[in-house]
């Protein structure tokens, strides 16, 4: 057998391998987790390091209908109005959309949990909360015995980016960060009822 035979034989088994292990993810009878969906209208990007922030902030600035988001960092750099920073971009980006019409709701994390109190992070929740909400975009904290690590945006029913990205100058620029955006109106759809059952229990 030639090398290109070999080749060509090689890229076959990795695509049987593939699709196996696809059929044994998306099997009915997995007993951890949530709910498992498959679909054919699913696309999915891969926003890794760096990429994170453009596409971001463009799918922020396209939005229609709504934005509903959780956040466990949103670093304070300075009145977002005056300051720079990719990170008050991103906050004014959502606070452009609420003026748009667009239904922007915003649940951070309040810095303390577990007993434990991050200095940084709860003088920078309520910067952020006192900014968006005195541009009318509604805000809420999760409770202070526990820890609401999620970076997740939901975007129009249809759009949600979920990963390792905090909204903070190191996570937008520096550090290595995961992340995909996914473009599936049944999977926002799961994300939309995980964001109303925390929405719904915080005050």
């Amino acid at each position: 057998m030639n090398n290109r035979a070999i080749f060509t034989l090689a890229i076959l088994l990795s695509f049987a391998a593939g699709f196996m292990s696809a059929e044994m993810l998306i099997s009915p009878t997995a007993s951890h987790g949530g709910n498992i969906i498959v679909s054919n209208n699913t696309k999915i990007m891969a926003l890794n390091d760096r990429d994170y922030y453009p596409v971001a902030i463009e799918k922020i600035n396209g939005a229609k209908k709504s934005i509903h988001m959780v956040m466990y960092e949103i670093r304070w750099y300075g009145n977002p109005d005056t300051d720079t920073h990719d990170v008050s971009k991103l906050g004014k980006a959502l606070v452009n959309a609420h003026k748009r019409g667009v239904d922007v709701k915003v649940i951070m994390d309040d810095g303390r949990g577990y007993g434990f109190t991050n200095p940084d992070l709860v003088n920078a929740a309520k910067n952020w909360s006192s900014y968006l909400k005195s541009k009318g975009v509604q805000v809420k904290f999760d409770w202070s015995n526990q820890t609401t690590h999620d970076k997740l945006i939901i975007i129009d029913d249809e759009i949600v980016i979920v990963g390792s990205t905090n909204w903070s100058q190191s996570a937008l620029n520096y550090n290595h960060e995961a992340n995909a955006l996914i473009e599936s109106k049944e999977v926002a759809k799961e994300y939309e009822d995980y964001f109303s059952s925390l929405w719904n229990n915080y005050s």
